[in-house]
């Protein structure tokens, strides 16, 4: 294995590891729910590793978070879900790092 891909999946490892916490167990409550930072850390995943990489990270820590969070129900959708959206992130920032093609790249995957 090139060392390449053995520092892209150290990274999608750690940065799983840091969506799952992020999204588990950093909550702020709102009247609606609550917010948490993992989606911030999926669109890190996406920049830094892009595309295919960058969704495996996402959706096994966005996963991950529901599953030690009690909604074991919910893991398979959320792992498509998130995946999805990391990938349109990784894709859509391919070519261009600007920060206003950030901004609406990282609009549309959220959505």
């Amino acid at each position: 294995m090139s060392q390449k891909k053995v520092r892209q999946l150290a990274y999608g490892g750690l940065l799983a590891a840091v969506i799952a916490i992020a999204t588990a167990f950093l909550k702020i409550p709102t009247a609606i729910g609550y917010f948490h930072m993992g989606d911030g850390f999926i669109f890190l995943a996406a920049y830094l590793l892009g595309g295919p990489w960058g969704a495996l990270a996402a959706g096994v820590g966005s996963a991950l978070a529901d599953l030690f969070a009690g909604y074991v129900v919910y893991a398979p959708a959320t792992f498509v879900i998130k995946a999805l959206m990391a990938l349109i992130a990784g894709y859509g920032l391919q070519k261009d790092h600007s920060p206003s093609r950030m901004i609406v790249v990282y609009i549309i995957a959220e959505v």
